[in-house]
């Protein structure tokens, strides 16, 4: 009687199992989703982010001018021929130098651009590009999401372009905010905000807890900081710099003080991978 009692209960925990399987496409408790890996790539004190997925590629900014040929290698090597989207998030040197020589030589089925018009030959010269190259970018005025292989992308735009009275240099706040979800992972890119545009961010609660963040404006600090990062609590940061204008140490106290794992891009290629529910950070040995 009794091993008949145990066979009833295995039966009924094989019949469980199988409707697991059946429901969600895998075995209760291993959930993977195919890997999501972003490189930042050491570019000096500028961003050049390439996000793989399940064949599709999108590139976060396009650091200074003479990166533009690095970033092409690393994306041919890996055979790429297309980019899928292409954002800039802003129009300053260190974020969209690189981009003509980028779409020159691998072209993008959609270039996503702040609403706002930039200065400067960096900006004039990759405009010129998009127009010889046929691209009709998409200036983002609203939150706009997205499909991104096995992901969710949303880019939020600043609540306006207008720039403010005696503003010696105000786009970093203009920059784009990406945030791309994959499984129950959360990974938050900001660009170059500042605090105005961080605040306002938190006040419209447009910011949430992540696993991962890129910290804004190159590690710099300013007073905004320690509520951007409380309310993220990223298990993992990345902050892009360079051995000549490293991380802030008060930005690195911060994010030590709520337990982030951070690296910089001055001691080399950073991968993070995703396969859905967990995240890894890895660092390639300094060039």
């Amino acid at each position: 009687m009794r091993k008949k009692q145990l066979l009833i209960v295995l039966s009924i925990c094989i019949i469980l199992a199988a409707a697991a399987f059946f429901l969600f496409g895998q075995a209760p408790d291993k959930s993977t989703l195919p890997p999501l890996t972003c490189t930042f790539l050491k570019v000096g004190k500028a961003d050049a982010i390439v996000v793989e997925n399940n064949g599709q590629t999108m590139v976060i900014d396009a650091g200074e001018e003479d990166d533009g040929p690095e970033i092409t290698e690393f994306l041919q090597q890996k055979g790429v021929t297309t980019i899928d989207v292409l954002i800039i998030t802003h129009f300053d040197k260190d974020h969209v130098g690189g981009a003509d020589t980028l779409i020159s030589q691998i072209p993008a089925d959609r270039v996503l651009l702040p609403d706002y018009e930039g200065v400067g030959t960096d900006y004039a010269d990759f405009m010129n590009a998009l127009e010889e190259t046929s691209i009709t970018p998409e200036k983002i005025s609203a939150a706009e999401s997205f499909s991104f292989g096995d992901a969710r992308v949303t880019v939020e735009p600043p609540a306006s372009y207008e720039t403010p009275d005696n503003a010696v240099e105000y786009d970093n706040n203009f920059s784009l905010v990406t945030t791309i979800t994959h499984g129950t992972n959360r990974m938050l890119f900001t660009g170059d905000i500042e605090k105005q545009r961080i605040r306002e961010m938190l006040a419209a609660k447009d910011i949430q807890e992540c696993n991962f963040l890129k910290v804004p404006h190159h590690g710099v600090y300013n007073t905004a900081l320690e509520e951007l990062i409380g309310t993220v609590r990223p298990q993992y940061a990345v902050i892009c710099s360079s051995d000549k204008n490293p991380a802030e140490t008060a930005t690195l106290e911060l994010l030590k003080k709520y337990g982030a794992d951070v690296l910089e891009t001055r001691h080399g290629n950073i991968i993070l991978i995703s396969n859905g529910s967990n995240l890894e950070l890895h660092q390639k040995a300094k060039r």
